[in-house]
């Protein structure tokens, strides 16, 4: 049998006894910290009372600016898809919501006791790195803002950017672009920076639209007999407008024909189809006055037995 020493015990007892004492002192000291930030003392507000008034402002702030997005959407009507000023509401509201989103996120963040002063220092980088980066962001968002406050076109009007083929009916203008749909129903999403530097044409702004039809006639022709049928025909549409009148003017003479232009006014709406049936109309009518409008001919020439010259218009 082993005896032990009575001394080494009580040593390895005092040493566990002093690691569960730390242990506990660490826990103890774990706890007053949590209480005191959050209970704080009695000289100043509790922070977990900062803390449930910012969870609760940041619950109301958000149902608030609901709500207040509600109304104006409301007030503007914005369900309304028909409303030519539909973008510029759309967009009034878009910068509202955000605005409030904001502020109510900051008092939320001050009401936390958050230091916002290193907050404000972060901000200001952001902004300066994002303002070098994404410059043609920001100029397509002083476009929108342009186009917004101007309204060079609005919502539900046809319109044509620059020389480019880019034409359609105006669907939305947002912070970036401009959304059109064209006649083949094509859904076209422009930069807002490439309308306002490009010459733009609103073909709906005006209820009035002038259509110049060109026709060429032959040299032969009785320019007066030629005129007089074109005006005619305009004069006989009652679509096209008696005031101002249908006038045909000569406008240029070409190596093959003598160029006339017939020219009307016509509700907007109804310019196409007016112009698809003048078109048919004057070719019906020329052919009953034997007026003939020149072509370009194909002349084949073939020799016979004799070796005699042949000469063949093609399409005669």
């Amino acid at each position: 049998m082993y005896l032990t020493d009575a001394s080494t015990t009580n040593t390895s007892l005092s040493g566990w006894d002093k690691f569960w004492s730390d242990v506990g002192s660490v826990f103890q000291n774990a706890r007053d910290q949590i209480v005191k930030f959050w209970v704080g003392s009695e000289t100043e507000i509790p922070y977990i009372a900062n803390f449930i008034f910012g969870v609760i402002f940041l619950i109301l702030g958000i149902i608030i600016t609901k709500l207040i997005i509600k109304a104006l959407k409301h007030a503007f009507k914005l369900n309304n898809t028909q409303s030519k000023d539909r973008a510029v509401k759309g967009f009034i509201v878009s910068t509202v919501r955000i605005i409030l989103y904001f502020a109510v996120i900051v008092i939320f963040l001050l009401i936390l006791r958050v230091e916002m002063s290193g907050l404000t220092q972060i901000f200001s980088s952001a902004i300066l790195a994002i303002g070098l980066s994404l410059q043609d962001v920001i100029s397509n968002f002083a476009s929108g803002i342009i186009i917004l406050s101007s309204k060079p076109f609005l919502a539900g009007e046809y319109i044509k950017i620059g020389e480019s083929t880019v034409e359609g009916t105006v669907l939305d203008v947002r912070f970036l672009a401009t959304t059109i749909e064209t006649v083949n129903k094509q859904i076209v999403t422009i930069p807002n920076k490439t309308i306002t530097s490009s010459i733009l044409y609103n073909y709906t702004r005006n209820p009035l639209r002038r259509i110049a039809l060109d026709v060429g006639v032959d040299y032969s022709t009785d320019l007066n007999k030629a005129k007089k049928v074109l005006i005619e025909i305009a004069e006989n549409d009652n679509r096209i407008l008696a005031d101002p009148k249908p006038v045909c003017y000569v406008t240029a003479f070409e190596s093959s024909d003598i160029n006339l232009s017939l020219r009307c006014y016509v509700p907007n709406t109804l310019y196409w189809d007016i112009l698809f049936k003048l078109n048919e109309k004057i070719l019906i009518e020329f052919n009953k006055q034997n007026i003939e409008i020149p072509y370009n001919r194909l002349v084949v020439q073939s020799l016979d037995e004799h070796g005699q010259i042949i000469k063949k218009k093609v399409g005669e």
